[in-house]
């Protein structure tokens, strides 16, 4: 079986810790998580994921640097937002997992990102 490694990026820890239980049910090995800014930085930088999921804001910061490193590195993402689809600016197109959601959305998103070339 494939070894399928996760970024999570929630500011909530109950969010994250419903988020990260459901990826562990759906059959990944491994979920990283970081809820400020300065951490998902770090994650991001540091790689070794397959995919990721970035919540737009944590706690009030936007996380479009952390969209852009996960870019510059080819990891697929999707963003987790409540928010508007204009509110993604230059991520317009990238793939959103809208909240709330249900473990079958959660799924479908991570079966996405892990056929992607890393665009979203």
């Amino acid at each position: 079986m494939r070894q399928t490694r996760v970024l999570l990026i929630e500011d909530d820890p109950a969010i994250s810790m419903i988020v990260e239980e459901m990826m562990m049910d759906l059959g990944m090995t491994s979920v990283t998580t970081a809820g400020r800014l300065p951490a998902a930085l770090e994650a991001a930088t540091s790689g070794g994921f397959d995919c990721a999921i970035v919540d737009l804001k944590l706690h009030g910061q936007e996380t479009f640097e952390v969209a852009r490193i996960l870019t510059e590195r080819n990891i697929p993402f999707a963003f987790f937002t409540g928010y508007a689809a204009d509110s993604l600016r230059e991520y317009a197109s990238q793939s959103v997992l809208p909240k709330p959601f249900g473990e079958a959305d959660l799924k479908g998103i991570l079966d996405h990102l892990l056929r992607s070339d890393g665009s979203g």
